[in-house]
């Protein structure tokens, strides 16, 4: 299973941070990792500069509270785990927390989503930067209603790997998944989507008389594959332990959010690697879709060959 070694809790400063400070101590904790928090917040304006140390300082001790009671709530002090904290003020939030994890070489960054106090759907601008850009995996939490012993687990993946470097994250989405779902109610929810390309095309057309019959064979055969490729997958990531398959016929971006509705989902773990071949863009429309879709709490990895446009 995958272990971190260094995580970033990340805030704005803006919002109730507990239960996104409660899943980094408990993940710093499981992993034995070190566990640092960067505070970051716009600049104030030059007519305001007369504040700065107030305003700065207030940040600070605001989260240094948060930080005490949470480390309280799971029975510890920072003795026993030591939680320093840094506060940035910078015009582009994003850019100045993906410069730290590079110079301190944090594998997880975990931060409250951006407006989930509202209960909106889909994701702000730092947030989609830190997904688009931040070059280790991130984890935006929304908090739950649910006891954390039962909130559950969905890993979204493709088995039909077109590359070494898909499979191998697809079979990393799987192991890390598993490792957060242990924490949770114990079962993983696997998803996976699978199509016939050819479906839309030849059925009802009136120039292609391809019989109904000949037709359904095509497609439960395409389904038979996936299904075949996805279970490959899973026995090759190792995984064990209760889990509860989704094999859905329709496209990702459609079909993912509503089973994480559906089946309650709390936490959805999932890739972002796209095929478009623009340097620095690895959000590839489905994926984008799917993270602007769904209200639950969201673990992005990227392949381990990504490199940051911003250490370009």
């Amino acid at each position: 299973m995958p272990k971190f070694k260094k995580i970033l809790f990340l805030s704005q400063g803006t919002s109730d941070t507990r239960e996104s400070l409660g899943q980094s101590i408990r993940l710093a904790w499981s992993n034995k990792a070190s566990l640092t928090g960067l505070l970051v917040c716009p600049r104030l304006p030059d007519d305001m500069r007369n504040y700065e140390v107030q305003y700065e300082q207030w940040l600070l001790e605001t989260l240094q509270t948060s930080i005490e009671e949470s480390l309280g709530e799971h029975n510890m002090t920072e003795e026993d785990m030591t939680f320093p904290i840094k506060l940035l003020a910078a015009d582009k939030p994003a850019v100045q927390a993906i410069k730290y994890v590079l110079d301190k070489q944090i594998d997880l960054v975990v931060k409250d989503a951006e407006g989930y106090q509202s209960k909106t759907r889909g994701l702000r601008a730092v947030d989609m930067n830190l997904l688009r850009k931040c070059p280790c995996p991130v984890w935006l939490n929304r908090p739950s209603e649910k006891p954390r012993i039962k909130q559950r687990v969905a890993v979204a993946v493709n088995p039909n790997a077109t590359t070494d470097e898909e499979r191998i994250l697809s079979i990393r989405l799987l192991q890390l998944a598993r490792s957060i779902a242990d924490s949770c109610d114990s079962r993983l929810h696997v998803v996976s989507c699978w199509e016939y390309q050819l479906e839309h095309y030849l059925k009802d057309h009136v120039w292609i008389r391809v019989s109904e019959q000949e037709l359904e064979q095509q497609i439960e055969h395409a389904k038979q594959q996936h299904i075949e490729a996805l279970q490959s997958l899973i026995h090759e990531s190792t995984i064990e332990g209760d889990i509860v398959l989704h094999h859905l016929h329709g496209t990702a971006d459609e079909e993912i959010p509503n089973c994480v509705d559906e089946n309650e989902i709390d936490v959805l773990v999932m890739g972002t690697l796209a095929r478009t071949g623009i340097p620095g863009v690895v959000i590839g429309n489905t994926a984008e879709n799917i993270l602007q879709s769904v209200g639950c709490s969201l673990v992005a990895l990227k392949p381990e060959s990504f490199h940051s446009p911003i250490e370009e």
